[in-house]
């Protein structure tokens, strides 16, 4: 079973980010994600089996639900 991580910055209040990114996934693939607070200010990271796939630090922005969606069903 793939291991799907959302990793967010709680200082930020990303959380509601990264719950709605959860549930949109969970019903679109069945992919439950684990959600984990970073001591980062200001990350949302997506990885899958420890690869990063999404990082709004590197990306500038956050990542749009489809888009994680369409990396998971690769």
């Amino acid at each position: 079973m793939k291991k799907l991580l959302i990793e967010y910055c709680g200082t930020c209040n990303y959380r509601p980010i990264a719950a709605s990114l959860s549930r949109a996934v969970e019903t679109a693939t069945g992919m439950k994600a684990v959600l984990v607070h970073s001591r980062d200010i200001g990350a949302f990271e997506v990885s899958l089996d420890g690869e990063l796939i999404f990082s709004k630090k590197e990306k500038g922005r956050f990542p749009e639900h489809t888009e994680i969606i369409r990396l998971l069903n690769k």
